[in-house]
């Protein structure tokens, strides 16, 4: 079973499920702040925060759970073995891109590179055992908004390569 999380639109969720043609058994969103992706938004249930981590916290063991901008903390009692998120920041390289806004946070920096990573999900922020990533390097001419949306894509690339080996 593959359960996904997330925040917003859904977006990055509804471009990996049309890239492998494939959904998850249970998506979950905790606020609808704008509309959700095409691809999903049939299948998207409403819930808050609370009752995600309570649904979380009933599923099999064995279920894949993963979180796409999902902007909350998950506590303890709710993590699995096989739940992971991806970020948008090089925290290998630079921990210091942890949290929110790694993006903004790369280029005040004046980093010349920077990545996406997938990690093991903790209590703690984006603090997990990193299981796959992927570098990007930062064009002089890079906007906030550019380098949110080409990390945005390589992550979706990221999440296809790493799904094909644990659902299929």
């Amino acid at each position: 079973m593959w359960v996904a999380l997330f925040s917003n639109s859904g977006s990055e969720l509804g471009a990996i499920c049309d890239k492998l043609s494939k959904k998850p058994d249970l998506v979950f969103c905790d606020k609808r702040r704008v509309e959700w992706h095409s691809s999903i938004s049939n299948d998207t249930i409403l819930k808050s925060h609370n009752s995600i981590v309570k649904s979380l916290s009933i599923l099999p063991s064995d279920t894949l759970v993963t979180l796409h901008g999902y902007l909350r903390l998950i506590p303890e009692n709710a993590i699995s073995d096989r739940m992971y998120n991806v970020h948008p920041g090089d925290i290998v390289k630079y921990p210091e891109l942890k949290g929110i806004h790694p993006q903004a946070k790369a280029l005040e920096l004046g980093l010349s590179s920077t990545g996406v990573v997938i990690h093991e999900v903790t209590p703690e922020v984006d603090n997990g055992k990193i299981i796959s990533s992927a570098q990007y390097t930062i064009d002089s001419n890079e906007t906030k908004y550019s380098l949110i949306n080409n990390l945005r894509d390589l992550s979706i690339d990221l999440w296809c390569d790493f799904l094909r080996g644990k659902v299929w």
